[in-house]
């Protein structure tokens, strides 16, 4: 008999911070309800084997059952989840998108979305950079900064997070905006036959964070304090 290859099976959410618009009680329950249409709608059959109850409620028949024997089949078969953030979005509530004619995922969810465009808020804002600029990449260095601590924390209160990928290690084809854009550690000379890779200020500072071992008074690495043993001139491409 063969032996069996253990591993671990999970699934890879992409993923909103949502945050109410107001301090009303209706756009608390609004944007409980979009993390029940964008995550729960793939999550929650997974840890309690069927839709959300208000994806029920609101799309009604045209949601598809689980039968017994299904619903069984998938609870609790996810050995992890993986969280693909993004940004952050506010959340409004409009109901009366439940009375509208034509009836799809937008007036299922009955909410308006806004999304946030502070770089502090939006990690596309802070990873991407144009592909021709500069290896002195400080929006990135000041994101992964930010970020890491956040999981940091969420560790010291309990989570039960087991990784982070940073992305990207290389500048990369991104979907959406070609080759214009850039969000690796490493700069790719995409005119260089060689293609020829030369290290961001981010691609120092995130060696020299994971080289470190809990030699900081709070275990992270202090941005200003640390970035003084980087590289300090920059690099600028025409």
């Amino acid at each position: 008999m063969q032996d069996k290859q253990h591993g671990f099976i999970g699934i890879n959410v992409f993923a909103y911070w949502i945050v109410p618009l107001t301090n009303t009680t209706e756009d608390a329950i609004a944007a409980q309800r979009v993390q029940d249409f964008m995550i729960g709608w793939y999550l929650d059959p997974l840890v309690y084997g069927d839709y959300p109850d208000v994806m029920r409620k609101n799309v009604g028949s045209r949601l598809p059952a689980f039968t017994t024997l299904e619903s069984n089949q998938v609870k609790g078969s996810l050995d992890f989840v993986g969280v693909n953030y993004y940004n952050t979005l506010y959340v409004k509530d409009n109901s009366r998108k439940l009375e509208a004619d034509v009836r799809n995922f937008d007036a299922d969810m009955a909410v308006d979305l806004i999304l946030i465009t502070n770089p502090a808020f939006n990690v596309l804002a802070g990873q991407r950079t144009r592909h021709n600029s500069s290896l002195e990449d400080w929006p990135r260095v000041k994101s992964l900064h930010g970020y890491i601590g956040g999981l940091l924390e969420a560790l010291r209160n309990g989570s039960n997070a087991r990784g982070y990928f940073q992305w990207s290690f290389l500048d990369l084809f991104e979907m959406l905006d070609g080759y214009e854009s850039s969000y690796g550690l490493y700069y790719i000379g995409l005119d260089d036959p060689d293609l020829k890779r030369q290290p961001k200020l981010s691609a120092y500072w995130y060696s020299h964070f994971l080289k470190r071992k809990g030699d900081s008074s709070d275990g992270f690495i202090e941005l200003e304090k640390n970035l003084t043993a980087l590289p300090s001139h920059a690099y600028f491409f025409q």
